[in-house]
């Protein structure tokens, strides 16, 4: 029981990714757009002030905000698609959206019936565009606009809810059988109606339960926000731990998106959870205030320091220690590049997190002490982990960012990781790549059904080959329940874990490592190519 709970949160985290990364593209827009936008930059380069440019400004703005305003949908699209089968995942898509327009539905009738409504904020401007806004009142009777409906704002958790449901009804009714008179209801057709059902039950139920929910979840925030530095620290500790699960996507959207990551009112709209509230800081260009308090569990302002600064210098010592140079420069620079440019670690960890565990547990270490430092000299910082960020929403954003102590402490832990890690890794001969491997493993060959020649005694590198090794490591295709991947992973779900070969798994080539949340589920870590090995798995298994 423990271990397909654990397997279900493992899969739960990797349908989290898609909603982020919508959100991340559309937001680096959004920070263009604001720099565009920014008077302190129009001051200094006049030209940007044409209508022109401020037209094109404007859209990219908004383009990041329309994904912040419909986060609860995207949330329950990318759940849903993601916990679902590979086939059915159209399915589970449509019944997600069904839900969530029930719920959002019913629950604006539930109030507008019973009397529950409160008034909001209705504006008409020069151009006679009215904009109907959420007023405090409403935020904390957990009362919002959504898709032109005063509804329960059941926030990113409802969608999540949603997308849970959702799944769960397309793999338990796809298949459901009715009476003959309700034929055509049956099958494929029945989870996007069930859902539905059930939704409007849920959207009768919520304008009760929900301010109870809502109310609880800020005493959360409230306990998290008086822990203080320890609590920072703590904050980047765990999700740096929870790496090798697959949690940690969890764990650091509770920040994000709910009321945990705080609650501020900018330009007159309120704005729920710590991606919200710095993307809104960074569209208004009137907004002015140091904001450290809520960007101390901003996952860019403590990870930043790690991506940008540690995780490169920590590679620049795997290349110092390497005795196999041009293996390790290509390994190093690659994870290097991931982590700086794209705030992807996975390569990186993957390197030396089973065969130095306590390395790892150093890395976290620092990972939590960066957010805690910035945290002691209430540094606030708007942008997201990476060095494209670092400039447009830090350097550019100067009057908005103290991006200056995130640069500092990230020159600190640059010098920490690069003497840390070499020490390590000679102290203990960690075999990280590029260091001496054992005879036995310079003798591993892949198993292939190919012919090979007789001179072809290297592991090959074909990504065909590679696939079918995964495919045979793993019990064969009729041992495959399911197979998909996150940033870094190909992450496959079996049907009897007894027929999968370790042996063959930990000898795939390319592969950075093995990973086994569950019994049921193995994680092969092939970086930031994983979506091409997953192709290729995808052409072998359509051909046998």
């Amino acid at each position: 029981m423990k271990k397909k709970v654990q397997s279900f949160f493992s899969l739960l985290g990797k349908s989290f990714l898609p909603a982020i990364a919508v959100m991340s593209l559309f937001a680096l827009l959004l920070s263009i757009g604001a720099v565009l936008k920014n008077p302190y930059f129009i001051e200094s380069v006049p030209f940007l002030g044409n209508q022109a440019i401020q037209f094109i400004a404007t859209l990219l703005n908004e383009s990041g905000l329309i994904v912040i305003k419909f986060m609860p949908l995207v949330f329950a699209l990318s759940i849903s698609t993601g916990l679902a089968s590979k086939e059915d995942k159209g399915l589970a898509g449509l019944s997600a959206l069904i839900g969530y327009l029930f719920m959002i539905s019913i629950s604006a009738v539930t109030i507008s019936f019973l009397g529950l409504g409160l008034e909001p904020e209705i504006v008409v401007n020069d151009n006679n565009i009215v904009t109907i806004s959420q007023t405090l009142d409403m935020r904390t009777s957990m009362q919002n606009m959504v898709l032109g409906l005063q509804t329960t704002d059941t926030g990113v958790l409802g969608g999540i809810l949603v997308g849970i449901v959702a799944a769960w009804a397309t793999k338990k009714f796809k298949n459901q059988k009715l009476p003959v008179i309700f034929s055509f209801y049956q099958g494929k057709n029945f989870p996007p109606i069930i859902t539905g059902m059930i939704f409007i039950v849920v959207g009768v139920i919520i304008p009760f339960v929900w301010p109870i929910l809502g109310g609880g979840i800020f005493s959360v925030a409230g306990i998290v926000t008086d822990i203080g530095v320890f609590g920072s620290f703590i904050f980047g500790l765990v999700e740096r731990l929870l790496i090798p699960t697959g949690l940690h996507h969890v764990w650091y959207s509770i920040v994000h998106f709910t009321p945990v990551g705080g609650t501020l009112d900018i330009g007159g709209q309120v704005y729920t959870g710590t991606k919200a509230i710095t993307t809104a800081a960074l569209s208004n260009p009137d907004f002015q205030e140091n904001i450290s308090e809520i960007t101390r569990l901003w996952l860019g302002q403590g990870a930043t320091p790690i991506k940008v600064f540690g995780i490169p210098a920590a590679c620049m010592a795997l290349y110092a220690v390497a005795e196999d140079k041009n293996k390790a420069k290509t390994i190093a620079i690659s994870a290097a590049m991931a982590s700086m440019f794209a705030g992807v670690t996975e390569p990186f960890e993957f390197m030396f997190m089973f065969l130095a565990p306590g390395l790892f547990v150093i890395h976290a270490v620092l990972s939590g002490l960066s957010f805690a430092i910035l945290d002691y000299f209430d540094a606030s910082y708007l942008g997201s982990n990476n060095i494209i960020e670092l400039f447009v929403n830090g350097f550019l954003q100067g009057h908005k960012s103290t991006w200056i102590p995130i640069v500092l402490v990230g020159l600190l832990m640059g010098v920490i990781y690069f003497l840390l890690f070499r020490w390590y890794i000679l102290k203990f001969d960690v075999k990280v790549p590029g260091r001496i491997i054992t005879s036995e493993e310079q003798n591993i060959l892949v198993e292939n059904e190919e012919p090979q020649s007789s001179k072809n005694k290297k592991i090959s590198r074909d990504k065909d080959l590679i696939a079918k090794q995964v495919i045979k490591a793993v019990g064969g295709e009729g041992n495959i329940k399911d197979y998909t991947n996150c940033i870094s992973r190909l992450r496959v779900y079996v049907k009897d874990p007894s027929k999968v070969s370790n042996m063959l798994l930990e000898s795939i080539p390319e592969s950075m490592g093995v990973v086994r949340p569950s019994e049921e589920e193995i994680h092969i870590v092939f970086g930031m190519k994983v979506d091409e090995y997953r192709q290729a798995v995808d052409l072998v298994l359509e051909n046998s």
